[in-house]
């Protein structure tokens, strides 16, 4: 091993840990979900909308955060991402109007973009070429780890202090463990690491490696970028049940502490889907990767149509759950299979946006449709049939030398 593999992989554990504690207590937040109803008496797509903000706010700033992030260093978005998202969490704890709600989680979406997916893709996208699949679903496979063992944590802590003593325990791991972390471990990695610096004209040189792939003006008139911003808001549209989860489970017959260990087994399969997700990508291709993903996805909510049995539970937690992690780690791979990574970050906030726009509106529909219904049974079905589609048109995509030479023959046509 070089050292600039080592540094690669202590980098990838610094954002292990980052991605364990921020998104761990996102993905614990369905524990919170039916306190918060009984203590402020609101309706559950009320509650989605304030929820749903940070999917919101999150998808709108995305493109700036993919700009930003290709532009300056990963290291300092990290550093005050983190930081403002612990304090957050502190403020959730002392919120008293629907409105504090909606603003704080608003906030949410800005903050844990601008700290974990887009940047810290970038950085192990930097350090890492012929295992990026690896690495990517190392530190992404944090992120379910992390909900898995905060969840039941949050449970018991809301059952014993309740919900707001629940929200500040989450944010204060951030602003003494992740924080530090950040600041002392990670840094990008540029042309004068391993050796390469002795190849340059300027011994003293450190310039970013120069990567491949379409401008966002040139990747916008692909075929790819517009089958995967499809891809985005289908498979985005599909967590429409995440902060529902605990509560449909516990509608269905079970109780809330084996809910809560529901979204832990859930979390830690997902855990599972990150860790493989990634080097199936690099053994096949991407885009065959998130087929079947897509497929297991659906496979997945047929079997949450039937949770009330121990069977089609035991179906949604594995195939659903592998899916997720499995998602997160392959989608930035198809991105650079498809388009390559030259603007990878505002690629990725882009095409991110459609995600967001899914992730966002679909819990408030999921709601209003329970509200209307008294059932989730039509909004999952729904989620069927996305993720079935989006399968179909990943197999729409191309590779990067399929659209560069796409792109060349209309530019000569154009001529």
């Amino acid at each position: 091993m070089t050292d600039r593999d080592r540094r690669g992989w202590i980098i990838v554990g610094a954002i292990c840990v980052t991605m364990f504690f921020i998104w761990g207590a996102i993905n614990s937040g369905a524990v919170f979900f039916v306190p918060v109803l009984k203590h402020f008496g609101w309706t559950r797509a009320k509650l989605s909308i304030a929820f749903a903000s940070g999917w919101v706010t999150g998808g709108a700033t995305g493109p700036l955060i993919g700009w930003l992030a290709d532009r300056v260093n990963p290291k300092k978005m990290i550093v005050v991402g983190a930081t403002i998202t612990g304090v957050l969490w502190m403020l959730l704890s002392r919120a008293t109007t629907f409105n504090e709600f909606l603003l704080i989680n608003g906030l949410f979406g800005i903050c844990v973009g601008a700290s974990t997916t887009i940047p810290c893709s970038i950085l192990i996208a930097s350090w890492f070429e012929r295992q990026r699949g690896l690495a990517i679903g190392i530190a992404f496979a944090a992120a379910p780890i992390g909900g898995a063992g905060m969840t039941p944590l949050a449970n018991y802590i809301i059952t014993v202090g309740g919900w707001r003593a629940g929200y500040f325990a989450l944010g204060l791991p951030i602003l003494v463990i992740v924080v530090p972390i950040v600041l002392w471990l990670v840094r990008p990695a540029h042309s004068g690491d391993d050796g390469v610096r002795a190849a340059t004209a300027d011994p003293t040189a450190s310039v970013p490696i120069q990567l491949s792939g379409f401008e966002i003006s040139q990747a916008r008139k692909t075929r790819s970028f517009w089958l995967i911003c499809a891809v985005q808001i289908l498979v985005g549209s599909t967590l429409g049940m995440s902060p529902h989860y605990v509560a449909y489970l516990t509608g269905a017959g079970y109780s809330a502490a084996f809910a809560a260990s529901a979204v832990s087994m859930f979390l830690l399969v997902t855990t599972l889907g990150a860790l493989l997700g990634g080097p199936f990508a690099d053994r096949s291709s991407a885009r065959t990767a998130m087929t079947v993903t897509c497929i297991l996805n659906a496979l997945g909510f047929v079997g949450l149509m039937g949770a009330s049995r121990g069977l089609g539970l035991a179906v949604n937690i594995l195939a659903s759950g592998f899916a997720l992690g499995a998602y997160g780690v392959q989608m930035p791979l198809v991105i650079i299979e498809s388009l390559g990574v030259k603007r990878f970050g505002s690629l990725m906030g882009v095409t991110g946006v459609f995600y967001t726009i899914g992730a966002a509106v679909s819990p408030i529909v999921t709601g209003r449709i329970f509200d209307v219904t008294g059932s989730y049974q039509i909004a999952i079905a729904a989620f069927v049939l996305m993720s079935t589609v989006g399968a179909v048109a990943l197999l729409g995509c191309r590779t990067l030398a399929g659209e560069e030479a796409q792109f060349t023959a209309s530019a000569s046509a154009a001529a």
